[in-house]
């Protein structure tokens, strides 16, 4: 950014010891110094001893999301910095800039502005005229406008030695300002963190992962992503194995835990569901993989919540509404939507229509379900069926005595409707095995 702004090479350093050496060993001090303050650096005392007695007539813009006390004794007598919070950039220290170079040969109010080969190649495209330069004052476009960047074979360019393209003056603000929008939209981003852990697992051996909720839709990481589906594989390859039921929870019993909840709800939801399926002889490896995908995922920005995902349906939800936060009230509302909407953007291994299941885990037959409110005629008889082992792993994760029976009978009056009969006529003869 700064490159497109300035006539000057701009060094980046990683950490305050190779700063120090680089310093050290220039023939000149530099204009201006872009310091990432970092409280628990070890050798911050001596870089900013070093900047005090070397660097007095360079401006220096130091980086801050949060400066402690020691940070704020350190800088209070440094007249030739200025703190600049992270969360106004990169439009407070391109003004910092040209306020700083006003009048240098060093400012950049020519025509074109070069940009960086690699930073372009982290935009998602920007469907602007890029230009190659040829000599001192001829420019040739490479690439059009109606074009999309994020296709550019940059290979191509770098081993011909070339490190920067150009771009028209207007073009390279209106990339800033792009930079500028995303760092806002993150910046008010809903950013929550969740832990999940086996019931058996050490401290040691859990996982953290983060979720990031933007403008409504949720995101994942690319580790987590990963973390998501070696889940899937696992379950999968346990679900293949067959796996007796009163032997799976028992177990799950005896290793009850209120953190645990979700990797037993996760786990045990895809062993009914693909029992069930089995003994309705759908047994296509497809419908295995949805069920095991739909199972991981659809209470996934649920996990580190368990008094949210404690609730069964709507009607629980209504009942113990007033006892939440709204932001729970609206992150337990949409999870259907969001699960099923992580499917479709980030799970493409999962098979077609797995976001349909994910989506309608909630709904009832009789339409008294959530977030569509569909009858019975209206959900598929794979979401049937799902429906019924998400109900049947809220009802024996949190029954104090639950039994086969008693959820059967339970059956028998919630699900007496067409697409519901054959998945309990089904559960009846997992009974009976």
């Amino acid at each position: 950014m700064l490159e497109t702004l300035l006539h000057t090479e701009v060094t980046e350093l990683e950490s305050e010891e190779k700063a120090l050496s680089f310093l050290k060993n220039l023939d000149s001090v530099p204009s201006m110094i872009i310091y990432d303050y970092t409280p628990n650096a070890y050798l911050l005392e001596d870089f900013i001893g070093y900047l005090r007695d070397n660097s007095k007539l360079v401006r220096i813009v130091v980086l801050v999301d949060k400066i402690r006390e020691e940070g704020k004794e350190l800088l209070k007598d440094q007249h030739q910095m200025i703190l600049m919070d992270e969360s106004t950039l990169p439009g407070a220290l391109v003004e910092e800039s040209k306020k700083l170079f006003a009048g240098s040969p060093f400012l950049n109010e020519e025509q074109y502005s070069r940009i960086d080969i690699n930073f372009l190649a982290i935009l998602d495209g920007i469907n602007k005229n890029l230009f190659i330069r040829i000599g001192n004052d001829k420019f040739i476009k490479i690439f059009h406008e109606d074009d999309n960047t994020d296709v550019l074979d940059l290979t191509k360019y770098k081993s011909k030695g070339i490190n920067y393209f150009y771009l028209t003056r207007d073009t390279a603000m209106w990339v800033i300002n792009q930079i500028q929008n995303q760092i806002d939209i993150f910046l008010k981003a809903n950013n929550f963190r969740f832990v999940l852990r086996g019931a058996s697992d050490s401290p040691e051996k859990r996982f953290e992962q983060k979720i990031l909720r933007i403008d409504d839709e949720v995101h994942v990481d690319k580790d987590f992503k990963e973390s998501i589906e070696k889940a899937v594989e696992k379950i999968r390859a346990i679900v293949e194995k067959e796996a007796k039921v009163d032997a799976f929870l028992r177990v799950l019993k005896e290793n009850q835990n209120h953190y645990a909840l979700f990797t037993q709800k996760m786990n045990l939801t895809s062993l009914m569901s693909c029992v069930l399926a089995k003994q309705l002889d759908w047994i296509s490896k497809t419908t295995m993989d949805k069920l095991v995908y739909a199972s991981v995922v659809s209470d996934i920005t649920l996990a580190v919540r368990p008094e949210l995902l404690k609730i069964p349906n709507l009607h629980e939800f209504e009942r113990v509404k007033n006892t939440l936060s709204e932001e729970d009230q609206k992150i337990f509302l949409s999870h259907p939507k969001d699960a099923a909407n992580l499917i479709k953007r980030y799970f493409t291994s999962a098979p077609p229509d797995t976001d349909a299941l994910v989506y309608q885990h909630h709904e009832f037959p009789d339409g008294s379900g959530f977030p569509l409110g569909l009858r019975a005629e209206k959900i598929s008889p794979l979401s049937a069926l799902f429906i019924v082992a998400t109900d049947f792993s809220f009802y024996y994760l949190q029954d104090d005595e639950p039994t086969m029976d008693d959820f059967l009978l339970k059956c028998h009056s919630r699900y007496d409707f067409v697409n519901f009969r054959k998945v309990i006529k089904a559960l009846e003869k997992v009974k009976r095995r």
